[in-house]
């Protein structure tokens, strides 16, 4: 039988968390007379009672590790994390909050024995999302694209991983990761699934728009150094505008015509400024990521680690 790691991050979803693990479990029912099922918890430093709630679910057709992590560490070390310490034929990372579908799992174990190394749970509708929300997520993808070749849009984290794909990811040295785009960038065969996104399970998300703006720039730099070639490239630009507009003066001061234009002056004064602090900001921003890479710093530290075994399917029998 090959055995399935399902990957779970989360952070602060006791309101929902049970209902997943329930959905799932039935989910999982007729599969598991040819699998078996491991689901991992990465609780990510949450504050509120995540843990006794995953504690207090009684399992039927899998075993569950509860690893709690010394504080909230991310989404992305929180994957690794997974990846890095069970061992297992393929992994499925998927959300807690219910917006990945459970019900996708049989058809993503169809693709798996079929040969396919990653099967990706891609969505054909976003569901309901804020207009700043689409606006950010549509610019990033957009921006990623144009910056590195890799076509993520509409992508998620929900996706299923043979050992193999796996165990390249945990090979690359990096410590800033983007889950996404590092599948995408190994090229193995894979098969998209396409899906709606349900309603959230429980209160609303734990993103804020400030911490997506965030968590977008970590993940375009740490993926792409196409910004810092922007940089290049608009000081020859700015070095062609600066050419003309002294070359225009020249032939002024030739021909006697009186140089005028303080304001124009001015003007070009602080749009040279600001491009030059935003490129110091570009630079600022990859060296900063190269002062946390060289740091080596772990990505992740576990607190503690709790295995649940799965309750016996003949216990209502005997009974």
């Amino acid at each position: 039988m090959k055995k399935i790691t399902i990957l779970c991050p989360a952070f602060n979803e006791e309101a929902g968390i049970q209902a997943f693990l329930s959905i799932l479990d039935s989910t999982l029912a007729p599969l598991a007379e040819n699998y078996l099922f491991h689901i991992a918890i990465l609780n990510d430093g949450s504050t509120d009672k995540t843990a006794s709630a995953v504690s207090n679910y009684e399992a039927s057709n899998f075993t569950i590790t509860l690893c709690n992590f010394t504080r909230n560490f991310g989404k992305e070390a929180a994957i690794y994390a997974g990846l890095e310490r069970y061992q297992s034929d393929a992994y499925i990372v998927m959300d807690t909050d219910l917006q990945h579908p459970p019900s996708l799992i049989p058809q993503m174990l169809d693709y798996w024995a079929q040969g396919f190394k990653v099967v990706e749970s891609v969505k054909s509708a976003r569901g309901k999302e804020s207009w700043i929300y689409k606006l950010f997520s549509t610019a990033f993808y957009r921006g990623l694209s144009l910056l590195s070749s890799l076509e993520l849009e509409n992508h998620s984290d929900y996706k299923l991983l043979d050992n193999e794909v796996a165990e390249h990811i945990k090979k690359l040295p990096e410590k800033q990761r983007f889950f996404r785009g590092l599948v995408e960038w190994l090229g193995f065969p894979s098969v998209k699934i396409p899906f709606v996104v349900p309603e959230r399970e429980g209160d609303s998300s734990s993103w804020s728009t400030l911490g997506l703006f965030k968590y977008s720039i970590h993940n375009i730099v740490s993926f792409t150094s196409a910004p810092l070639h922007l940089v290049t490239l608009i000081g020859f630009l700015m070095l062609i505008i600066s050419i003309i507009i002294g070359s225009v003066s020249l032939y002024q001061w030739v021909i006697g015509v009186a140089v005028t234009g303080f304001t124009t002056v001015i003007l070009l004064l602080l749009f040279i400024g600001s491009i030059l602090m935003i490129s110091l900001g570009l630079i600022g921003l990859y060296l900063a990521k190269i002062y946390d890479e060289i740091k080596s710093r772990p990505t992740y530290l576990v607190q503690d680690e709790i295995n649940y075994p799965m309750k016996k399917k003949n216990q209502e029998e005997d009974r």
